[in-house]
Formats: C-alpha cells, sequence, structure tokens
C-alpha cells in the first residue's frame, strides 16, 4: 500500500471521484501499519500550515469506509499529526437542502460537545475543496458489537471464550456511562443499536453515530408530520426520509411516529433492547418484512429473553431488568439510566437478593417428578416438603425462615424428589446455578475450585448410582413403552383406516416412564420423539400414540439390548401380537417350540386365583389392610437399625 505521504492527488479530487464512484468496495490501512519519520524543521511545518488553503493537504484519502444518509465517510491520514482519522463529508445533495445541512453540521456540534470517554470524539469542522463540508473523527479500531454478538451466536474460533455474559454486561455498562453524560446535556441518541457500537482490543467501547441525535427538549419540524421512517434494507441502516431510527430495535413511540413523546425514556428502551441482543444474540422485533417488524415494534410484541433463548440461562434478574427497560409505557421503565445501571452493577456484583419470589398460601414451590434448576432460600413464611406414597402425600419436614430448599437443582439435573407446599404465604430469594457462581465469584478463588469441585463429585456419584440419569437410556425407555402399552393401552377402531389399534396417551407415558427409571421427562420425551420419527410409534391425534408393528418393535429392542450387552433371562424368541376382542386387549406371546400348547381359534381369558385363597381376605377393606400391612414390613426391611436389632432380625 502506497504511504500517504507519496499520494500525489490532492484531497478534494480524491473525495469528489469516491463520491462519483457506484461501488462500495473498501480500501484500508493495514492494521497497525508504520509512519515514516520526518525532519522535523519549524519554518516549513509552518509556511505549509500558513499557506494551505481550506485543508484541502491536510488529509490524505486512504479509502471509503461507508455512507449513510447525510455522508460518505472516509479513512484518511492527517497530515500535521501523522495519524489515521475519519472524514464524513456531506453529499452533494445535502448540500442543496437547508435542513438536511444544518443537520449535518448539527451532528459535529452535537457529538463534538460530548467529551466522554466512550463517546466517539470529533476533531474539527471544515471545508474542503469546492466548499465540501466535513468533520473529522477518531478512527476507531476494533469490531462492531453486533459483528461480536454474530461471532458468540455462531461459535466461531475464540468468540464465546473471550466475549462472556460478564464481558458483555461490562460492555453495556460503559454504553450506559455514555448515554447517562449524554442525557446530563440534555441530548438524546434515538439510535443505540448494536452495531452503532465499537469494542477496541483493549476494552475500548465507543458509541458511534450521532446523526440522529438531538436536544431532549426539540422535535424536528420534519417529524411532526407523525409519518414513521425507517430503513428497509437487510442491514437497516440509518437513512433521512425514513424513520428516525432501527425497526428491529426501536421504541413503541418511535416506531408509532409519535416525535412529542420520543424523551431519554426512550433511549433507555434501546438499551433494554440493546441489551436483548447481547444476552439472546436475537433482535427483539423480527417479522417476515419491514412492516410487520414497525407493527411489532409499535405494538411492544417480542418474545421475553428467557423464552427466546432458553439454551442460554439466562438469570432471571436480567430478564427482569431487560423487560424492565422494555416497558411499553415510559412511566413503566427504568426513568433515567442510572437507575438501570444500579440494576446492572447490582446483578454484575453477584447480588443475588434482589431476584425474589412470592407463593400464596397452598401454592407449590416445587413439585415432585419436575425438572429442577433452581434453589431457594426462604425469607419469610413457612413450607412443608411432601412426598407420595400409595397415592397418598406425607409430611417429610417444615421448613421456615433461612432454611434452603432444592439445593440439589444446583448440581444435579435430576427430576425432583419431593414437592414443597407453602403453608402460609411465603417469600423466597431465587438461586440459579449463574447467580451461584456469580456469588462464588466474590470469593477468594479457591473458595469456588473447592465447591465445583464438590458440586463435580456428587454429579459423578449420582452417575455411578444411576448411568441412566448421564447416559443412554434409549433401551430402558423403550423396554417400559413395551411393558406399559400392554397394560394401560387402549383398543379403539381407527376411523381413518378403519383398523384395530391400541393408542396411549404420550404426557401419561412418558410421566410414568420418567417415574419408574427416576430420569427427567425430557429425556424419556426425547426418545419418544425419536421412535415417532423412526415409524417404529406413530403419532395418534397429537395426543396419543401406538405401536405399529409390536412384533417389529419388539426386534428393535431385542437388537438394542445386545449392542449395549444388557442380558435378559425371558426366551426372547417368543413373537408378540396384540389383539383387539370386542373392547378388549389381548397381549399374546406364540411359542415356536413344537410342544408348546396353544388354545386355538378365539382368545381365552386366563382365570385369575381368587384373592382370597391367595391372601385370605374376604371384603375389600381387609384386602386393603392387608396391602398396607405388607408395604409396612417391607419398608422395616430397609429402614436403617442399630447394631443390636440386626442381630434380632
Amino acid at each position: 500500500m502506497t504511504h500517504p505521504a507519496d499520494k500525489e492527488e490532492r484531497t478534494e479530487d480524491l473525495i469528489e471521484q469516491l463520491l462519483a464512484e457506484e461501488s462500495d468496495e473498501t480500501a484500508h490501512f493495514a492494521p497497525g501499519k508504520s509512519t515514516t519519520i520526518v525532519e522535523l524543521l519549524p519554518e516549513k511545518i509552518i509556511a505549509d500550515l500558513l499557506k494551505r488553503e481550506q485543508g484541502s493537504e491536510k488529509y490524505v484519502v486512504d479509502g471509503k469506509i461507508g455512507q449513510g444518509g447525510m455522508g460518505a465517510i472516509y479513512r484518511v491520514f492527517d497530515q500535521d499529526l501523522k495519524r489515521a482519522t475519519v472524514l464524513k463529508v456531506i453529499l452533494p445533495g445535502v448540500m442543496e437542502d437547508a435542513l438536511l445541512f444544518s443537520r449535518f453540521i448539527e451532528e459535529a456540534q452535537i457529538t463534538g460537545q460530548l467529551e466522554h470517554p466512550n463517546i466517539v470524539p470529533v476533531h474539527e469542522l471544515g471545508v474542503l475543496g469546492d466548499d465540501k463540508l466535513y468533520f473529522a473523527m477518531k478512527f476507531v479500531e476494533g469490531q462492531a458489537l453486533g459483528e461480536i454478538l454474530k461471532g458468540v451466536r455462531d461459535s466461531a474460533p475464540g468468540f464465546r471464550e473471550k466475549y462472556t455474559r460478564f464481558t458483555l454486561l461490562t460492555i453495556f455498562r460503559k454504553v450506559c456511562d455514555a448515554i447517562g453524560y449524554a442525557h446530563s446535556r440534555e441530548i438524546i441518541h434515538r439510535d443505540i443499536k448494536p452495531d452503532n457500537i465499537m469494542v477496541g482490543p483493549y476494552g475500548e467501547v465507543l458509541l458511534m453515530d450521532w446523526g440522529l441525535a438531538r436536544p431532549s427538549d426539540r422535535h424536528d419540524e420534519a417529524d411532526d408530520t407523525g409519518e414513521p421512517t425507517c430503513s428497509s434494507d437487510d442491514a437497516l441502516k440509518t437513512k433521512y426520509g425514513v424513520v428516525k431510527g432501527t425497526p428491529a430495535y426501536m421504541s413503541p413511540e418511535q416506531a408509532k411516529g409519535l416525535v412529542a413523546e420520543i424523551d431519554k425514556r426512550s433511549d433507555i428502551y434501546l438499551l433494554g433492547t440493546t441489551l436483548y441482543a447481547m444476552v439472546t444474540f436475537c433482535v427483539p422485533f423480527t417479522g417476515n418484512d419491514i412492516y410487520e417488524i414497525l407493527a411489532n415494534a409499535e405494538n411492544g410484541n417480542y418474545v421475553p429473553p428467557g423464552m427466546r433463548a432458553p439454551e442460554h440461562e439466562i438469570p432471571e434478574e436480567l430478564c427482569r431488568i431487560i423487560q424492565k427497560a422494555m416497558g411499553y409505557l415510559p412511566e413503566d421503565r427504568y426513568q433515567t439510566v442510572e437507575e438501570l445501571s444500579a440494576d446492572i452493577d447490582a446483578l454484575m456484583a453477584g447480588d443475588i437478593g434482589s431476584v425474589r419470589k412470592e407463593f400464596a398460601k397452598g401454592e407449590f414451590v416445587i413439585e415432585e417428578g419436575d425438572a429442577g434448576y433452581e434453589a431457594y432460600v426462604i425469607l419469610s413464611g413457612k413450607v412443608e416438603v411432601l412426598t407420595t406414597v400409595r397415592g397418598k402425600p406425607i409430611t417429610l419436614i417444615s421448613l421456615g425462615p433461612g432454611d434452603v430448599i432444592g439445593e440439589m437443582a444446583l448440581i444435579l439435573q435430576a427430576p425432583r424428589t419431593a414437592s414443597v407446599v407453602a403453608t402460609e404465604d411465603t417469600e423466597v430469594i431465587v438461586i440459579t446455578e449463574d447467580t451461584m457462581h456469580q456469588g462464588l465469584g466474590q470469593l477468594p478463588p479457591w473458595m469456588g475450585k473447592v465447591v465445583d469441585s464438590l458440586a463435580d463429585r456428587v454429579r459423578n456419584a449420582n452417575a455411578n448410582v444411576h448411568p441412566l440419569m448421564s447416559g443412554d437410556c434409549t433401551y430402558h425407555v423403550m423396554n417400559q413403552i413395551r411393558l406399559i402399552y400392554a397394560y394401560w393401552g387402549k383398543p379403539i377402531i381407527d376411523e381413518s383406516t378403519n383398523a384395530a389399534i391400541t393408542i396411549l396417551d404420550t404426557n401419561a407415558a412418558v410421566y410414568e416412564i420418567a417415574t419408574n427409571l427416576c430420569i427427567t421427562k425430557e429425556k424419556v420425551a426425547l426418545v419418544v420423539s425419536h421412535l415417532i420419527d423412526s415409524n417404529l410409534l406413530q403419532s395418534y391425534t397429537g395426543a396419543e400414540f401406538f405401536i405399529p408393528n409390536i412384533d417389529l418393535f419388539s426386534q428393535f429392542i431385542q437388537f438394542a439390548m445386545e449392542q449395549i450387552r444388557i442380558e435378559s433371562s425371558f426366551d426372547n424368541s417368543m413373537k408378540k401380537s396384540l389383539f383387539v376382542n370386542g373392547d378388549e386387549l389381548v397381549v399374546r406371546h406364540s411359542v415356536t417350540k413344537g410342544d408348546a400348547k396353544s388354545t386355538g381359534g378365539e382368545p381365552t381369558a386366563v382365570v385369575p386365583y381368587p384373592a382370597k385363597d391367595l391372601i385370605g381376605c374376604e371384603t375389600e377393606e381387609e384386602k386393603l389392610a392387608h396391602f398396607d400391612a405388607i408395604l409396612n414390613q417391607l419398608k422395616y426391611l430397609f429402614e436403617p437399625k442399630a447394631p443390636e436389632e440386626e442381630e434380632n432380625v
């Protein structure tokens, strides 16, 4: 690349040539390029500065960076200070429009007055040859935050490791500082978004593009038409003549064109939408076209961040902060940037006490069998821990203020082993794995390592005790399907085929299998879904499923059993068939051996032995009492005993 000092073209000629080019191809200085050291002769330098006309030889153009609605942006070399800088040069059409011309100057003046470490500085306002107005700004090296978020979202090499949630929140806090300072000078930005935030390699964060900024107590005459305007291209660039803002991030009052209602709280909404993108890696407002996006922005129609990206496990408190900043009505939002910043600071400091929930008397805090991801510290009220035995709830313990419940959810991804019900109106602090680690981050590093090590040991122990929690449970789930299908299946006639089939309630089956195997419902549902996709099971009305070929299904189970080396004592050569006799389901195992006897003809019911002969009970009450006695005996066998009791047993 030719050094700027060796270029002979005059700056104004190059700019006029570049402005006339239809191509947006961009040339750049190589990063870290050195400059030639020249002999500093005071007389020559002073003479050159005095004879220079309209800054024509001060800047040497190196390439066009981009173009907005009012100006083209170039990277240039400042020959006086020997540094790269940026010029924003007014477009010819803008020169002919008095309103646009004044806005161009206002952008330079507003940005120039906002001297803050996180706002791009403006160096000068001047005129090039042929009366081309320009202003010079700091050349910012780094990446736009929008590109960084794409890199993290797409798992580009090094991005996830470098830009952790804490790092992204640190970047966001610096943007809040910039907006807070601008608001103190009664200036609102109106176009805050990730693409307008530059992040440097050494922690620099600069809020760019103040082209839509204006004093908070003034409304532009051109905006008073109330006609919403916005960019319709994919990049959603700011462009005069369409909306003042970016639809995917726009506040409702901006989308509606209610210019008189746009104030500092509109910027707070934009901070909320920017933070939304920083934690979900998605824009808040989407649609099939620009009009649908605008309509969603106008109505505040967005998916809550926790639901939009559940895989990122966004802390509940962070979701609360985003949704408060994005309050539909301005009065529902943070009223100042400082309030928003204070909540972000508390979150980053690990202040988990701000995440609270209230439960009314009789309401479930935790339900047995559900997947658990949170623990709770009781602030006030009382709860009871319950488990179900023989269909009856049994109270295990009562807990009150200061007690912790559900703590194993922070270590193990397993179903809840008991239910917790509020016996009084109860308030709790919510603890997630993320907030727990934030809290540990406030302690000496060795403390966090000790806790992580203990958690790993519990996880490993649980996996060894119950390998299905962490391993492949496919065979076990399929075998459970086969067993409960014969017992709980409901015989029906499929109206579409007029064939007799047996259906099983999908949700009930998933819950039953998860309970039997002591694994999560999510793991069971995953296996069932895959079997339906493979046509070994078939969906019926969306809420039930059936086995289209029980023998084929059993063969596949046998194959899976052999592959994972599970031994069975049963004869797996028997064929399994299902029959529907009236409204009854009949399961038949046909034996291939020649000496096996068959009843033949219609299915014959197996006559059961009378209950009286088996357990000696005459009435239903006696039978239930006998069952209860058996269970109590079994329970006693497995209760821990003192040594002398063991000898007696």
